[in-house]
């Protein structure tokens, strides 16, 4: 094959996928148009930004944004942001079912550590409540492994309202800049809407990474979800989250400056290198070596453990010094 034909085959590839991409992005982008009762207010990006990245779909149309979330559907929804695949036994709970169209993300909840029910129920049918809901994004996300100060709660006028065993979890989201209530009030008891949970799930997580070739953004928080990543040289002040999605195996996270949190759901061994301003492990059987020499904080959860040359850390949290 001539150099003249070679060259003719590569610009219509080019063509090809740049046609791809455009077709691709234009029919989600009309996806999320196409909800009958998408609403055109403070929660449409947010909205449009969870039917894109496939945490939220909806049902003959409608998305049905002002609906209360059920405990279901939010497990569904944080399975879907994480990647997950590993499903806990459930079979001791007597509230769900094999049938049920949520068994499996219950299970994967479950797995994640996101919820862990109560009398042997996880009231999938349940709306959940805004403190609910707060407790199990900071579980998820590792925002509550650091020392929390709950009198955080006091700026607002119904903070004395938080349940105790919700206030940690719920202080730290707040503390972390995702939640800032409207006109002095939490709601903490309120139920959370669908448009409301989009809206704090877009706070969280800017850009999901579905690609292992993708280029990492810096300009806001990421979930990797797919193995493969490559991570080292990263510079960002964001939280760049290790996603379940990632699965087991070794990784490593070399060179980086992550002057924000570095939040590790997957891995078996990991190794980092670099300045970080957090680190913290938020599942089981997660080994993280490697030289601590910039990192301000660690976090070890039940399970995990640090190993640098000259500290070994179990579970617990401190300063890496």
């Amino acid at each position: 094959m001539n150099l003249h034909k070679e060259r003719k085959i590569f610009i219509m590839k080019k063509i090809l996928a740049l046609v791809l991409v455009f077709m691709l992005t234009l029919g989600t982008v009309a996806f999320a148009a196409e909800f009958k009762d998408m609403p055109d207010d403070w929660s449409t990006a947010a909205l449009t930004a969870a039917v894109e990245n496939g945490l939220l779909g909806g049902s003959g149309g409608y998305i049905y944004p002002s609906d209360n979330m059920t405990r279901a559907e939010m497990a569904t929804i944080m399975a879907r942001a994480c990647g997950a695949t590993k499903e806990a036994v459930i079979t001791g709970f007597t509230d769900v079912n094999p049938d049920d169209w949520f068994y499996a993300s219950m299970a994967k909840a479950v797995a994640m550590g996101a919820f862990t029910g109560s009398d042997n129920k996880l009231n999938p049918d349940n709306p959940i409540t805004r403190q609910e809901a707060f407790l199990v994004l900071s579980r998820v996300f590792g925002l509550a492994t650091f020392n929390v100060d709950t009198a955080i709660l006091d700026t607002f006028k119904d903070g004395g309202k938080v349940d105790d065993w919700a206030k940690k979890g719920v202080a730290a989201i707040i503390a972390s800049g995702y939640v800032a209530g409207n006109d002095g009030y939490l709601n903490p008891l309120d139920n959370i809407s669908r448009a409301e949970f989009a809206v704090v799930m877009d706070r969280l997580i800017k850009y999901y990474i579905d690609d292992a070739e993708a280029e990492i953004p810096t300009d806001g928080n990421v979930m990797v979800r797919v193995p493969g990543v490559n991570l080292n040289g990263i510079k960002t002040d964001k939280m760049v989250v290790i996603g379940d999605g990632v699965g087991e195996g070794d990784f490593e996270v070399k060179d980086a400056e992550i002057l924000n949190k570095l939040v590790i759901r997957a891995g078996t061994k990991v190794s980092v290198a670099g300045a970080f301003t957090e680190i913290a492990t938020v599942v089981p059987g997660v080994v993280v070596y490697g030289t601590h020499d910039n990192i301000e904080k660690v976090h070890s959860c039940d399970g995990s453990r640090f190993e640098f040359p000259t500290l070994i850390m179990l579970p617990g949290t401190g300063d890496a010094e």
